[in-house]
């Protein structure tokens, strides 16, 4: 495979994995929404461990959305010389840990005897 640029902006690679991004969100969107039609059509109950794995999978698909979104954001917000200012891009992850993260920071643990929502 022939390299057709061998430098680009950085723009275009973030919202060439914000692209890449989205279309993993959006197969295990239509990939969650074939096991709901099948769970919906049994008769047997779900165990804790089918229930954690869908959760698992609803939780990657929510990650996945969020990188895209966040890559968009950092896309748009890129100076030309490379500089971003993440505090937007942030914004826009809805998931808190994930954002802490991004942002370069560590979750504070939470004070004993306080519930934690999210």
């Amino acid at each position: 495979m022939k390299s057709a640029e061998t430098h680009l902006p950085l723009k275009v690679a973030t919202e060439r994995v914000a692209g890449e991004l989205e279309g993993l969100y959006e197969r295990l969107e239509r990939l969650e929404y074939g096991l709901d039609m099948v769970f919906v059509h049994t008769s047997d109950a779900l165990d804790g461990q089918t229930i954690s794995m869908l959760q698992e999978l609803d939780m990657l698909r929510q990650s996945l959305g969020a990188l895209s979104d966040f890559l968009i954001h950092v896309a748009h917000e890129t100076t030309a010389d490379g500089l971003v200012d993440p505090g937007p891009a942030l914004k826009a992850v809805p998931l808190r840990d994930m954002a802490v993260r991004l942002a370069g920071k560590t979750k504070e643990s939470p004070v004993s005897g306080h519930a934690e929502l999210f």
